[in-house]
């Protein structure tokens, strides 16, 4: 019996947007403290799921899965919370 790990399969992420984004996002009764939960493809990346949501430009923003700074190129797993933030400068 020949069975591909995860094929077809589905995980949870929640995705929490700040600095504006679910506003220019438009998303209606967004709750920052909720965020977004999502079903997402197993082996999927924070870039796809980010897209899905309809995140056009990946680069603009900062990524933290559980606390910790992540790319958009991370794969995501099941339970993971995904805080973007705009990046920010000064001087």
């Amino acid at each position: 019996m020949n069975r591909v790990r995860g094929m077809g399969s589905e995980i949870n992420v929640r995705i929490k947007l700040f600095s504006g984004i679910d506003k220019e996002l438009k998303l209606e009764k967004f709750d920052p403290g909720e965020g977004v939960v999502m079903k997402v493809p197993s082996g999927k990346r924070l870039k796809w799921a980010l897209k899905n949501l309809g995140i056009v430009d990946v680069s603009r923003n900062v990524y933290f899965r559980n606390g910790q700074r992540i790319s958009a190129w991370a794969k995501l797993k099941d339970g993971d919370e995904v805080t973007c933030l705009r990046a920010s400068g000064g001087g």
